[in-house]
């Protein structure tokens, strides 16, 4: 799934959940964590509903909002480790999650901390 591209299908029930359709027609249901804009581009984080077994409770996908031929919108998984590790570093500021002096992102957060012990 990492790897394919995945049309957004929104649930007009809940609108904080998204549901993926892959490439091979299967959904998977995604709460939706934030939608940021990185060097004027725009990512969505996003959570699986039901984890994986090797997942851990706070891990997200980070996919880039691109769009198809025909205009729809496309989340395209990012590989990126500097792109990825920067839309975290975003999300981070945006949640008042980092401090100042840091070097994850500029600031003296307690996630990277715990991280350097």
């Amino acid at each position: 799934m990492a790897d394919e591209k995945m049309n957004e299908e929104f649930d007009e029930e809940e609108d904080e959940i998204i549901t993926l359709v892959d490439e091979e027609g299967k959904e998977t249901e995604f709460e939706h964590i934030a939608t940021l804009d990185y060097k004027d581009e725009w990512y969505i984080l996003l959570q699986p509903v039901v984890l994986e077994d090797d997942m851990d409770e706070d891990e997200m996908f980070i996919f880039k909002i691109g769009t198809d031929s025909e205009g729809n919108d496309l989340f395209v998984p990012v590989e990126d480790e500097e792109t990825l590790q920067g839309v975290y570093d975003v999300y981070l500021e945006e949640c008042g999650a980092c401090d100042d002096d840091c070097d994850c992102c500029e600031h003296d957060c307690e996630h990277r901390k715990e991280d350097k012990k």
